[in-house]
């Protein structure tokens, strides 16, 4: 029978696919396994049950609210084959050289199937990234205003018998470019440079290294013409951009986005120090954020900041994460462009959009903010003591010095980068002194930082415990923090835990006195929706509706009772999760979208 439109069958590629693998006899090794009653089976069962009840299908209905998708993390693989082993990171199908104490009954080869494998490292077929394309844009591509696109479409690094390569990385970026340029033919789609989208991976050289050239020369061309034309200078010296996304209706200004370059602020990345050093990649990045925020004044646009490295102590060096805090919660404003202004107007940071952790969640972030403005004091060094501004933040606002030359001959041109910027001993920067480790104790009221360089740091065991504890040092601050933001991480399309991304509900002009949300400004987040795709069950069927491929988990306000996604709701929410057992429980449950 002839598939109907808006239906996906086992012949139906939109991208290359591996058509020899596919068979139907993954299918019964699947309800084989079910019918065994395994603890996979069991995870699987859990989250293919999980559902909520849609209670609030009108609440969002007004013409004054706009929407986006966030997507991230697709993880491209296109060496994926159905009923292979995940130990062979789904390469190969058995029989294949084992370890010799490895248990194969417990590998879970069996559940590999078309569209992917949850709860296992395998990244995402083609077939999944053709779904998803084709979903989007029967469903979406009509209802969005932009597409937030947060990195790492190359696929990992973790199958010793198949070694990812840079140009593999490109291809990876190739194809999930092209699904989405497919699926958004009319709308602007940001796309992210991830720690997947370089090699080897989290390893970034400095801007002007032959590497770090190559590296964002290529995605240029494998994202073009995403990133705009007069912003492919920037991009080709840092890996970051800005783009304007959508217009406010009704009233001058809208919304730009920076695609940030998260990989240089990350403590993976051996190849750069930290955001201290005059010459430093990260510090660079600082500035040209101050740089757009000055031109965001200018022109009464609103920020978002998309990166693919969620901001925090653990993922950032200290100088570059304290930094990043001062800087985006604006310590001290920037200037508009062109002005004297020195009043304590702020650019509303819209949203700060991240990916890489895979988990469905959000931070505070700023929340250190009296050891940043006393560890700063130290780097003003003016006599001037009303200037509260750090030396490179005077740069950027006057045009002078090292952030002067960046601005004139890169941040604000459409031509060639010059010579003259680049940076040609690699050396210097892998022997470039790094940050110290920094741990923190409290007292009642503040944060005091000790400095060890001896003490080495690990990610936390407990990811969902770490952001509680975050929330609790935000509340406990008397008085509270007066420069706080907010980042969320979306859920990933690789199967990490289940397919999944989100739709974010924002004011895009200015309701009537009274009505809904009219004490708001324009801009303001109000609420997200979390999509997903139950693959366990998509696998086993010859056809499918794009269309359904993705239904929706929950809703936040629903799920949380929060009116719409300001600082203050997020706050008054904190502080009501921290209190609450239960809601600590459903909090961590959707963190792993079900699965835990």
């Amino acid at each position: 029978m002839a598939a109907r439109k808006g239906q996906l069958t086992e012949t139906t590629p939109l991208l290359p696919t591996h058509s020899k693998h596919r068979g139907k006899r993954v299918f019964a090794a699947v309800a084989a396994v079910l019918a065994a009653g395994s603890l996979f089976s069991y995870l699987l069962l859990a989250y293919c049950n999980y559902s909520i009840a849609d209670t609030s299908s009108k609440r969002l209905s007004s013409a004054a609210v706009g929407r986006y998708l966030h997507i991230t993390d697709l993880h491209v693989d296109p060496n994926y084959m159905e009923g292979a082993t995940t130990y062979s990171q789904c390469h190969r199908r058995p029989p294949h050289v084992l370890p010799p104490d490895y248990d194969s009954a417990k590998d879970g080869h069996a559940h590999t199937g078309r569209f992917g494998i949850p709860l296992a490292k395998c990244d995402s077929p083609i077939a999944l990234i053709n779904a998803t394309s084709e979903h989007l844009k029967h469903e979406w591509a009509h209802k969005l205003d932009f597409v937030i696109w947060t990195g790492d479409s190359g696929r990992h690094d973790g199958d010793p018998e198949q070694p990812r390569t840079f140009d593999q990385i490109i291809q990876g970026n190739d194809i999930a470019s092209a699904a989405l340029r497919s699926a958004f033919k009319k709308i602007p789609v940001v796309p992210n440079i991830g720690n997947n989208d370089v090699s080897p991976h989290n390893e970034l050289a400095a801007p002007g290294h032959k590497r770090a050239c190559k590296t964002f020369r290529a995605l240029e061309r494998s994202w073009r013409p995403l990133i705009p034309k007069d912003q492919v200078p920037t991009f080709h010296y840092g890996g970051y951009f800005a783009k304007d996304v959508v217009d406010y209706d009704g009233r001058k200004g809208g919304i730009t986005a920076l695609s940030l370059n998260t990989i240089y602020w990350y403590r993976a990345n051996a190849k750069v120090g930290g955001c201290r050093a005059k010459d430093s990649p990260g510090l660079a990045q600082l500035a040209w954020i101050r740089y757009q925020m000055r031109r965001a004044r200018m022109r009464n646009r609103d920020i978002i900041l998309l990166g693919h490295v969620l901001p925090n102590r653990d993922n950032y060096r200290p100088s570059c994460y304290h930094g990043y805090a001062r800087t985006v919660t604006q310590t001290v404003p920037p200037p508009a462009l062109n002005s004297s202004d020195s009043s304590e107007e702020l650019v509303n940071v819209h949203a700060q959009l991240f990916g890489h952790s895979n988990v469905d969640v959000w931070a505070f972030v700023g929340q250190e903010a009296k050891w940043i403005n006393s560890h700063d004091a130290l780097l003003i060094a003016t006599e001037n003591v009303t200037d509260k501004r750090l030396w490179w933040e005077r740069e950027v606002d006057e045009e002078s010095g090292r952030f002067g030359k960046l601005i004139r001959d890169v941040w604000s041109t459409d031509v060639t980068l010059h010579a003259a910027i680049n940076q040609p001993d690699e050396r210097a920067w892998e022997d470039m002194e790094d940050d110290p480790q920094v741990h923190f104790t409290e007292s009642a009221d503040h944060i005091v930082p000790v400095v060890n360089a001896t003490v080495k740091q690990s990610l936390p065991s407990d990811f969902v415990e770490s952001l509680l504890k975050e929330f609790e040092r935000v509340l406990v601050q008397n008085p509270p923090n007066p420069r706080l933001g907010v980042t969320t991480i979306s859920p990933s399309i690789i199967p990490k835990y289940v397919p999944s991304f989100r739709i974010f509900h924002y004011l895009r002009s200015q309701p009537a006195q009274g009505e809904r949300w009219w004490h708001l400004p324009v801009g303001t987040l109000l609420d997200y929706d979390v999509y997903w795709a139950n693959i366990h069950k998509l696998n086993t069927k010859a056809q499918i509706d794009v269309r359904s491929f993705f239904t929706r988990l929950y809703r936040f306000s629903d799920e949380y009772k929060i009116d719409d996604l300001s600082i203050n709701s997020y706050l008054k929410w904190a502080e009501r999760l921290l209190s609450s057992k239960a809601l600590r429980k459903r909090f961590r449950s959707l963190t792993y979208l079900g699965t835990q």
